[in-house]
């Protein structure tokens, strides 16, 4: 195992039992037995290292996955299974990181799996904005939810199963409705 996977492997691991504000340097280096500057060689500070795992975090199915309801069920899994930690993360300061996390990955596959011959009936860049729209509000509510006092990753999986359904029946007809509109002005 790398270095850095180790550095975070080892704060996913503190993240469960502490927020971050509780987690230094010094305690991440003796918990893996390694001196400070070695952290510092590969990451400026605790935050450094908390937006490299999410820029580099995969979502297990996620490539797999055929059409917006499936992205989503790839998300809800991802974030049934870090729950711990995506909660901890958004509370401790990370709440953008968390957001963007879900937008960056919701947006790209939205753009990713457009079709011009999909039948939405809209060119590519207003498509780009329908997958802005309907990323910011998704994201928005994976965050919403996390900072929910009482949360549980099963209270998590109800509340989401049902916003899920209801985005891919209702928000994302709704946004490309709107997308066809604005190309009308």
């Amino acid at each position: 195992m790398t270095t850095e996977a180790r550095f975070k492997l080892a704060l996913r691991e503190m993240m469960l039992t502490k927020p971050l504000s509780d987690i230094n340097v010094t305690t991440l280096c003796e918990k893996l037995n390694c001196h400070r500057q070695t952290f510092y060689y590969h990451y400026q500070d605790i935050y450094d290292l908390l937006a490299s795992i999410f820029l580099n975090e995969e979502v297990p199915g996620l490539s797999k996955a055929g059409d917006i309801e499936e992205t989503l069920k790839c998300l809800l899994e991802y974030a049934i299974k870090n729950f711990g930690f995506l909660r901890s993360s958004y509370l401790s300061a990370g709440s953008d990181l968390v957001n963007d996390f879900f937008y960056n990955k919701i947006i790209t596959k939205m753009v990713a799996m457009y079709s011009p011959h999909s039948g939405t009936g809209i060119t590519k860049a207003n498509y780009r904005n329908v997958a802005r729209r309907f990323a910011n509000n998704v994201s928005q509510e994976f965050g919403f939810l996390f900072k929910s006092q009482d949360m549980t990753a099963t209270k998590l999986d109800r509340a989401l199963r049902r916003y899920i359904s209801a985005a891919v029946t209702v928000l994302y007809p709704s946004f490309l409705v709107l997308a066809k509109e604005e190309k009308k002005r």
